[in-house]
């Protein structure tokens, strides 16, 4: 083989091989009637996790989760090395490395944050088709632990954004099978951003009564409104 193809060869494999970074615009030069062309392009990993915080730590599924809502839900600027040092105030760190952060973590994390309240619910599998916001939820995956958002259900599947697998769909029974039905819920005094993926990214549920429940902040339960409607927890 010639020194030529071998150096095109090259250079087409590293074109394709390469990933583009997230945002950046790929040059399409002399593609098209030897006029450039600059074409924006999202990587499939960045559409796996649009709008929502990926977990860094085997631990840390939990503070991923809430910074995912903080951040994406309600724009406030949080980040996971955030959310882990602000969560370990107060835990033993190794028992939190070996047994991640629990729910009852993130709602005293919540609560002091100015404006904003948490709430633990115990609901069943029908009120996920009902949501009206993201949740959080603990799954148990063969004996893993885990924590994801929910973001709604339709026709036998559940739409979750995992910390560590991005946006995906489960089916409804595998759901089930691993969930002990309590739900984690998130609520501000403002209203949740409805351009977010991470609040609309489902196929389902119109966003129309979010605002509207949401931007009341003075009802003692709002969350009642938001398709939770079993007694508060914790």
């Amino acid at each position: 083989m010639s020194r030529i193809p071998l150096l095109m060869s090259a250079a087409l494999f590293a074109a394709f091989a390469l990933p583009a970074q997230a945002g950046s615009n790929v040059s399409m030069a002399n593609i098209v009637d030897g006029a450039p062309l600059d074409k924006p392009v999202t990587t499939l990993r960045d559409l796996r996790y649009r709008d929502m915080v990926r977990q860094q730590y085997d631990f840390s599924c939990g503070s991923a989760a809430l910074a995912s809502v903080l951040r994406y839900g309600y724009g406030m600027d949080v980040d996971e090395p955030h959310m882990i040092r602000s969560m370990l105030v107060g835990n033993d760190p190794k028992e939190i490395v070996r047994s991640g952060f629990s729910m009852l973590d993130m709602k005293h994390y919540v609560e002091g944050l100015e404006g904003f309240r948490a709430h633990g619910f115990r609901i069943d599998a029908g009120a996920l088709y009902r949501l009206q916001m993201p949740v959080i939820a603990l799954l148990d995956l063969k004996g893993y632990k885990h924590f994801v958002v929910v973001k709604g259900a339709q026709a036998g599947r559940v739409f979750v954004a995992d910390p560590a697998l991005g946006h995906r769909v489960m089916n409804e029974q595998e759901f089930v099978k691993g969930w002990n039905g309590i739900v984690l819920a998130v609520v501000g005094d403002k209203p949740l951003d409805a351009r977010s993926y991470l609040v609309n990214g489902r196929q389902s549920i119109a966003l129309a009564r979010r605002g509207d429940a949401l931007t009341e902040a003075s009802m003692p339960v709002p969350v009642v409104e938001l398709g939770l409607v079993r007694a508060d927890l914790f």
